[in-house]
């Protein structure tokens, strides 16, 4: 039986949120990526990691804020 309620649409806040923790999973990510390069000599390698990490994480944490506003109601 199909869900016939009324989502609630998204807020301002809901997208600051997003926009926010995709800037901060990627920058941070990729940034601790590069420490890493620069204490271990490995560069670039980790730093790619960490990039790739935080791109996974930032989607992940989108999914997951949307998936929680689409299922809630006014």
């Amino acid at each position: 039986m199909p869900d016939n309620t009324p989502r609630a649409q998204p807020e301002l806040g809901d997208f600051f949120f997003l926009g926010t923790s995709c800037a901060v999973s990627v920058v941070g990510a990729g940034a601790g990526g590069y420490g890493l390069d620069a204490w271990l000599h490995t560069t670039p390698w980790l730093t790619f990691a960490g990039l790739a990490f935080g791109i996974v994480s930032a989607v992940l944490l989108c999914v997951v804020q949307i998936r929680k506003s689409s299922n809630s109601t006014p």
